[in-house]
């Protein structure tokens, strides 16, 4: 899947913003907490991201997704071929994990974004 497919659906969301990290991860954030995380060195890139605490053991089991080194006790996986999924389920699991992410962002985290926007 192109990159741009992922930073297009990422950045439709709300206040996100995105980094290199670990030296080959591109990774979205809101509020500097990350909902999603791109590998950019395997191929075909695969995708993490956060979901329900409650799917993830289904979801994780699928043939596309399996728990997400490092994060997957905190219900994150990874979709290791994006291209087997239609884009608008893509689209679903990135929105879910934002939301969820925002979800636990702090009052004073989310005024912060507000005061951003207005600026």
């Amino acid at each position: 899947m192109e990159i741009e497919i992922i930073e297009n659906i990422c950045f439709d969301l709300a206040h996100v913003e995105s980094e290199i990290k670990w030296k080959s991860d591109l990774v979205f954030m809101i509020a500097r907490k990350m909902f999603c995380v791109v590998d950019l060195d395997s191929y075909p890139n695969s995708i993490a991201f956060k979901v329900p605490e409650e799917n993830f053991e289904e979801l994780a089991a699928t043939s596309y997704f399996k728990p997400a080194p490092y994060f997957a006790q905190h219900s994150w996986v990874t979709l290791t071929e994006p291209n087997k999924i239609p884009i608008k389920d893509l689209q679903d699991y990135i929105r879910v994990s934002y939301e969820l992410v925002k979800g636990k962002l702090s009052k004073k985290a989310l005024l912060s974004l507000d005061e951003n926007e207005i600026t």
